[in-house]
């Protein structure tokens, strides 16, 4: 590949990493997607904005941090639902269906795991989320939120580590976060193919 071919695929990468940063900036302010966090370490409640408002005690400490990851994998299970109950999108290759589809069943996997870990402190299992800015006949609408949901996800465990008490509880956030990434990583290779970007096998 020559230098110039290396240079613009670089630059594609660069500007789609920058349009997807002032999307998750955004994220948080989707309708009924949008779960604007007060404060992990700092309240014990969170709005989740939908039909109306819903004001949710978190809890506090690691209960409040596991609550809130809770809250997110609801957010996600939600979103891949709809999808693969969608049939996806037009066009939608094997590969993408395959992709989205196991994504849907890890997010519910997430959510049921956390909703048996907290029992009696975990948050309630929340009502459909609205997803009406959501274009789910779109390819590039549902890859460009599924990637805002993994980065998101991905950054609100990493930035909650540091608060986590509980070394069990860190260490299964770990886990999850790993997955959370790999999850980010195989979106991005579906908007943004990996093909040229690597000098091929000798």
């Amino acid at each position: 590949m020559s230098d110039n071919a290396k240079s613009n695929k670089n630059d594609a990468v660069e500007e789609a990493d920058k349009a997807n940063l002032n999307d998750r900036r955004t994220f948080l302010k989707w309708g009924g997607a949008g779960i604007a966090a007060l404060a992990i370490g700092g309240t014990s409640q969170t709005t989740v904005f939908g039909q109306g408002q819903l004001t949710i005690n978190l809890g506090t400490g690691d209960i409040g941090i596991m609550n809130f990851a809770f809250l997110l994998e609801q957010l996600e299970a939600d979103f891949y639902t709809r999808v693969v109950a969608n049939n996806f999108y037009a066009g939608a290759t094997a590969e993408e269906r395959q992709i989205l589809t196991d994504l849907r069943d890890h997010e519910i996997i997430h959510r049921e795991f956390f909703k048996a870990f907290l029992g009696a402190n975990g948050i309630p299992q929340l009502p459909a989320f609205d997803f009406s800015l959501v274009n789910f006949n779109s390819r590039d609408s549902v890859l460009t939120n599924s990637q805002n949901l993994e980065d998101t996800g991905v950054s609100a465990y990493n930035g909650a580590g540091q608060a986590i008490v509980s070394p069990e509880i860190l260490a299964l956030a770990g886990k999850i976060v790993s997955v959370e990434g790999r999850h980010a990583a195989a979106i991005r290779d579906l908007r943004i193919p990996r093909n040229g970007f690597f000098a091929p096998h000798p």
